[in-house]
């Protein structure tokens, strides 16, 4: 890559001017207290999310270096492998807050690199495909960077003048996303709110059933050959499907199943986290293992069933009869046994029609904030490389 004539490479620990230190785990408490800790939730955006927080215990001794500055960078030094690395910088004055022992913080030279510049750099694609490479650890659980990894970052240097105006340029699009972010946010707890207000009063008159009188399990015809597929996988909270990126030899010994439009499929272990949903157009014909459950849907309106069964409240009342003391597995025989209470076709469809709207409404919203954070990631690769300058 040619610079810019002005620019110069650099790493962190060359701009630096209070070293990278890893936090501590302190002791926390349910109620609430003046000091508080950071929770690695506090990272998802350019700003830090102090809403994000636990109480710590009146008791607990706390190391002065510790606490939280304005300015100060934050970095994830311990998560998932899609999210280990993920920054943060404090825009604001802050009293009594700690960071967690799984981040790690540092300052910049002031003189030298703009605090909101270098923590947009470490958001960057470049800075994604780094800490990716330099984690330690599987894909499949937490993995970690060191002091030495994130010191070593590979970066570039405008003028202080330029760094500014970047930072001000893409901080306009950080705030689009955060108020698209905040606007989905209310939409889902709005449509939550009418769904209880649809159901809860009315599912005493409604007739009980269990669920294998709507469900029949899906094709269990093991696929040959699973690399002519596309793979799927079922998100937690209600987020959807996805297409399974990885090429695990070991996954691949599991059978694999073909999975059809509108089949309703569900992850064994991960039910009661929102693992849910109904296959689509854009997943009709690919496949998931066996850890994945599947069900074609019969004798009733398959948007009403789908919330009735992904309402949180049907979860939190049926997770104490699935099998296991850690992590529990749920198996088909129980699921179909599960009760549901179930009104006319007339009113599953009125109910399904409403939340409908609600569902459409957010679906367009996350389409929008999609298309912001692509818009955002493309101006990044520009700005932070010099190919385009901002004056």
């Amino acid at each position: 890559m040619v610079l810019p004539r002005e620019w110069t490479s650099c790493t962190i620990k060359d701009i630096q001017s209070v070293e990278v230190q890893n936090g501590f785990s302190p002791q926390c408490v349910e109620y609430e207290t003046a000091r508080k800790s950071l929770s690695l939730g506090a990272l998802t955006g350019f700003s830090l999310d102090l809403t994000q927080e636990k109480f710590i215990s009146e008791k607990a001794e706390l190391p002065l270096n510790s606490m939280l500055h304005k300015n100060d960078i934050l970095v994830s030094r311990s998560n998932t492998k899609d999210k280990v690395g993920r920054a943060a910088v404090v825009l604001e004055d802050v009293v009594e807050y700690y960071y967690p022992d799984l981040m790690m913080r540092f300052q910049v030279d002031s003189q030298k690199a703009d605090c909101r510049y270098v923590a947009m750099y470490l958001q960057s694609p470049m800075g994604r495909n780094y800490f990716m490479s330099h984690a330690a650890g599987t894909s499949t659980s937490m993995v970690k960077i060191n002091k030495n990894v994130l010191e070593s970052f590979p970066m570039v240097l405008p003028p202080l003048a330029e760094q500014k105006k970047i930072a001000e340029t893409l901080s306009v699009w950080d705030s689009a996303i955060e108020k698209m972010e905040k606007l989905i946010e209310n939409k889902e707890m709005l449509k939550k709110h009418v769904f209880f207000e649809l159901t809860s009063s009315q599912q005493q008159s409604w007739e009980k059933h269990i669920l294998s009188e709507f469900l029949i399990p899906g094709d269990k015809k093991t696929v040959s050959d699973t690399s002519a597929y596309k793979k799927i996988t079922v998100k937690l909270h209600k987020k959807g499907i996805e297409f399974n990126q990885q090429t695990r030899e070991m996954a691949d010994t599991r059978p694999f199943y073909v999975r059809r439009k509108g089949e309703l499929i569900i992850g064994k272990q991960n039910y009661f986290n929102g693992s849910i949903a109904i296959v689509d157009e854009l997943y009709d014909g690919s496949i998931c293992s066996n850890a994945i459950m599947s069900f074609k849907i019969k004798n009733v309106n398959s948007f009403f069933l789908y919330e009735l069964l992904s309402d949180e409240s049907y979860l939190h009342k049926h997770e104490m009869l699935a099998n296991g003391t850690g992590q529990k597995e749920l198996s088909e025989k129980d699921f179909l046994n599960f009760e549901i209470y179930v009104p006319s076709p007339k009113e599953q469809n009125r109910i399904a029609e409403i939340l409908n709207i609600y569902e459409k409404e957010l679906s367009l919203h996350k389409q929008q904030l999609a298309l912001y954070k692509k818009q955002k990631q493309g101006l990044m690769q520009k700005l932070l490389t010099g190919e385009w300058r901002v004056k």
